[in-house]
């Protein structure tokens, strides 16, 4: 059964992205289809793997679990703090005395718990610089969402476009004569 955690318009986007039959699903209410596209996903053998869903049976994992775009705000504040912890430890130059972590072991699970959370821009950062330390053998993998994605994306690009519009010019190009750089 789907957990209900999961919102009617998540259900909603998950029939229209797998193309999951159901008639005038828009009309019924949030137990029933919960029930009936439960009953469909069922019967699926296999859909179109996208950002976020690789086969059925993730999927089917994905519904019956708990929701992980919906965190409570002190589930979500436990978990920033956690990600702080962290970045504090990495702006420390990686010294477990400067931080409360006992041992390496204590900071790897943070590591792993907040890779979870990477939706929240704070983890995502304090996952990032972890990996760019090369402090650990082992890479942390960050799950993000695929709206996250995208949104990342769509940064990465703008900071690209505005980067490539960037003119560097020498005094030699001026006739010897100085710049004056002003700001908009």
């Amino acid at each position: 059964m789907i957990h209900k955690t999961h919102t009617r318009k998540d259900v909603i986007n998950i029939i229209e992205t797998y193309n999951i039959n159901i008639k005038s699903y828009d009309e019924l209410s949030k137990p029933l289809l919960f029930q009936e596209v439960w009953s469909k996903v069922e019967k699926l053998n296999s859909i179109e793997p996208t950002d976020e869903i690789d086969d059925i049976d993730h999927l089917k994992s994905y519904l019956t679990n708990v929701n992980q775009n919906r965190i409570k705000i002190t589930e979500r504040d436990k978990y920033i703090d956690i990600a702080k912890s962290i970045i504090f430890y990495i702006k420390n130059d990686c010294l477990l005395s400067y931080t409360n972590y006992l041992s390496e072991d204590e900071l790897i699970r943070d590591i792993k718990i907040i890779c979870n959370y990477c939706k929240l821009p704070t983890c995502l950062r304090a996952v990032n610089m972890i990996n760019g330390t090369g402090k650990f053998k082992e890479k942390f993998e960050p799950i993000v969402t695929g709206k996250t994605k995208v949104l990342l994306r769509k940064k990465e690009q703008d900071r690209l476009f505005k980067e490539n519009r960037v003119m560097f010019r020498t005094k030699k190009d001026n006739d010897g004569e100085p710049f004056i750089i002003t700001f908009e």
